[in-house]
């Protein structure tokens, strides 16, 4: 006799307690909205603890995951679940939209696959930069629901734990700082027959903050990405194999840079504000590829030191 579904609401957390009333009071609308049980469980990052008091106060769950990353606090989300939850993951930074988690679980139960991926809508705060706006350095595409995806990003995901468990696919805690344990996580879960599909109707807004519309910030992320990039798809079992995608990866990047420094230079000759941010966001991503093929990274995720009573 098959165990009847659930829904677990999982929330990484780390340090952001003042976000959590506003996240937790739209799941709980949102909550009401679908006919399976919900609970939810803020996973909490932070050395400190800064979500446990909030997570009382709120009446919800509280998980302290002590190993520093979003790799090992989504794993750590995973683990939590029985075998027939379905696991809803959705950024500390997010806020619902009406039908975002119906749009979920509907996409679940129309096609079954191990993985919804939802959509995310970056909000640009008044006042920014038309250059930076227009450059596409924060972006999702929209996908009409039920198109199969190659890849992940896990800001508003439903995962079915179950399936995930029968593949044995596990988020990669050492790309927990670095970024791009979604990407490894869903090419590892594609690559052993689990299927990922969009879902159009389940969209979480991103209110962009202002710390993050500053040119040193998606410089810094472009190239950051193109780290990552560099980083997960030149990853081989043989020093050869890793040698040869690094030197195809150096040598990509080493062409694209004065390329897309080209079509900079004529963008702005043009007066296109948006095609000129494009090409230098394309330039630094390059860059980091670069960066990537040498072994030259940063962290993305690079957080403060703990303190000093953690």
């Amino acid at each position: 006799m098959s165990v009847a579904r659930a829904v677990l609401v999982a929330v990484p957390t780390f340090r952001r307690a003042e976000l959590l009333p506003e996240l937790i009071e739209a799941i709980r609308r949102e909550a009401a909205a679908i006919a399976l049980p919900t609970r939810v469980l803020l996973v909490d990052n932070d050395p400190d603890r800064s979500a446990e008091a909030p997570a009382a106060a709120l009446g919800v769950e509280h998980l302290h995951e002590p190993v520093p990353g979003i790799a090992a606090t989504r794993q750590a989300a995973l683990d939590a679940a029985a075998d027939h939850e379905l696991v809803v993951m959705i950024d500390d930074d997010l806020v619902p939209e009406p039908g975002w988690l119906a749009g979920l679980v509907d996409a679940w139960t129309q096609h079954r696959p191990a993985v919804v991926m939802g959509y995310v809508r970056y909000v640009w705060p008044e006042g920014t930069d038309p250059w930076i706006a227009g450059g596409g350095f924060l972006r999702r595409s929209l996908i009409p629901t039920g198109v199969q995806l190659p890849d992940l990003k896990t800001g508003n995901v439903l995962v079915d734990v179950a399936q995930v468990r029968a593949l044995d696919v596990r988020f990669d805690v050492s790309l927990g700082l670095s970024g791009g344990s979604d990407v490894q996580f869903g090419r590892d879960l594609v690559d052993r027959g689990g299927v990922i599909v969009a879902s159009a109707e389940s969209v979480a807004r991103d209110d962009i903050a202002v710390a993050r519309t500053t040119r040193a910030f998606v410089r810094r992320r472009a190239i950051c990405q193109g780290q990552v990039r560099a980083r997960l798809y030149t990853r081989a079992d043989s020093s050869s194999a890793r040698l040869a995608k690094r030197a195809g990866f150096l040598v990509g990047g080493l062409v694209r840079v004065p390329a897309f420094a080209a079509g900079e230079t004529l963008a702005r000759v043009r007066g296109d504000v948006a095609a000129s941010a494009t090409f230098r966001r394309r330039r630094w991503f390059a860059q980091g590829r670069i960066q990537g093929a040498l072994g030259l990274d940063e962290f993305e995720y690079a957080r403060p030191a703990a303190s000093p009573s953690a």
